[in-house]
């Protein structure tokens, strides 16, 4: 390679990065919102008792190709049982879809959801919690760069949701929910950009709006 072509090459190289970063991230941010609009559609589809938009989620969920939110860790102890309510995943989906209601079994269904979710490469994680009525509920986990959080409620649940990022070098900031507040809304989304030259600590608060005990699924890129 001569002088001239290699000087090009130097100077191509830092924005060949720079493209291929911005691809990566919109690959991301592309499949957080395939699973953001699968989970909605699933909740709908539950809420309506429409066997084929069920069916239909849960295709949609397994293309999605989601891994287990392992890194999601609750703050308040013992995460209270899943039994009764949805979990969030194409198995429970699909059980629905042939006429099987398998809510009394969601715990066993969140667990063997985590043992696999130990060899799953997704790209996006999502882990369905439950909130207590009237109650909040606080996790966190460490992040970098561009962050997508987003949670679903279960059919007829209201939340609003209350985020907390820090770090070692004085990050202390607040993306809150700002509307609804009060009241809640089935669902909540939020995005912000942290530091990737050292580890964040993002506090996920969950409030439950409502009357009922209410799970959700907590999304993140």
């Amino acid at each position: 390679m001569n002088i001239k072509k290699l000087f090009a090459v130097i100077v191509l190289l830092p924005f060949t990065l720079a493209v291929l970063g911005q691809d990566a991230e919109g690959d991301s941010v592309n499949s957080f919102q395939a699973v953001y609009e699968a989970c909605i559609a699933m909740r709908d589809a539950v809420q309506q008792g429409d066997t084929a938009a069920i069916r239909q989620s849960a295709d949609a969920l397994k293309d999605c190709n989601t891994a287990e939110f392992m890194s999601l860790r609750c703050k308040d102890g013992a995460e209270p049982s899943l039994n009764g309510h949805m979990v969030f995943d194409e198995a429970f989906a699909d059980s629905l879809a042939h006429g099987i209601d398998m809510s009394h079994q969601a715990d066993n269904l969140a667990r063997a959801r985590t043992l696999r979710g130990q060899t799953a490469d997704g790209s996006t994680l999502t882990k369905t919690c439950m909130v207590k009525a009237g109650r909040s509920a606080k996790y966190s986990f460490a992040s970098k760069g561009h962050q997508e959080l987003a949670v679903v409620a279960e059919a007829g649940g209201l939340v609003t949701m209350r985020v907390h990022v820090s770090n070692r070098a004085g990050l202390d900031r607040r993306y809150d929910d700002t509307k609804d507040v009060k009241r809640g809304r089935p669902h909540r989304r939020v995005a912000f950009d942290l530091p990737t030259d050292r580890r964040n600590t993002v506090v996920l608060e969950i409030v439950n709006c409502g009357k009922k005990d209410c799970s959700v699924v907590v999304i993140s890129n």
